[in-house]
């Protein structure tokens, strides 16, 4: 039986950006206004990019419901993240993976620990990626990692928790194309790729622009 792979990549990453809340926060200097009140005033983006340059070195964890195929799809195993769009997988199948998706040796802390000590400073991992699953348990949407699959976890707040107690930046990559949505515009998309046609009606409410 095939195991899950996760592709770890070591590298500069303009994701670390985006981080998390609860980190984003404690950095965040206070500051008291003309009332007396105490008030936190976001760092800049130089700020945030300074601190990216001073850390240089990071892990970017590729890590999601693809994870499931190993990179191979029918016989042909050149794939990769990307693997519904290159492989072009309705999202009626793309999605019964889930049901195999059970990481049960996931170790936060043995990955943060490995961070740690080659020197990294800070992680970057996939919250949602183009196939629209989650890796975190969403109030949006039961397609993600701890309403869709028998793992039942969300290993994205074990990561959170275990960078926390090692000093390791946390910090996320969440995709806006979203294969999985029914009003993504294939056009909007490398290779004009979605994987719900059928379901793409224009509507009054569209979150796209024509």
């Amino acid at each position: 039986m095939k195991q899950l792979v996760v592709l770890l990549s070591v590298l500069p990453c303009f994701a670390v950006q985006v981080m998390a809340a609860e980190t984003r926060e404690a950095t965040v200097p206070a500051k008291k206004t003309a009332d007396g009140a105490i008030s936190q005033v976001a760092p800049s983006s130089v700020d945030r990019m300074e601190w990216f340059r001073d850390a240089r070195f990071g892990m970017f964890i590729h890590w999601g419901l693809y994870s499931v195929t190993a990179g191979e799809w029918k016989g042909r195993d050149k794939y990769h993240e990307w693997i519904q769009q290159q492989a072009r997988i309705p999202c009626a199948e793309y999605d019964a993976l889930a049901n195999s998706f059970n990481p049960v040796k996931f170790d936060a802390r043995a990955w943060v620990r490995l961070a740690k000590e080659a020197g990294m400073k800070y992680i970057v991992i996939t919250t949602k990626h183009h196939d629209g699953f989650c890796m975190f348990d969403s109030k949006l949407t039961d397609f993600d990692i701890v309403d869709a699959t028998p793992f039942r976890r969300d290993p994205l707040k074990d990561l959170a928790e275990a960078c926390r107690e090692e000093g390791i930046r946390f910090c996320v990559y969440y995709s806006i194309i979203d294969w999985h949505h029914p009003e993504c515009p294939a056009e909007y998309s490398q290779g004009r790729f979605h994987g719900q046609p059928k379901r793409r009606t224009p509507t009054s409410r569209s979150m796209w622009p024509s």
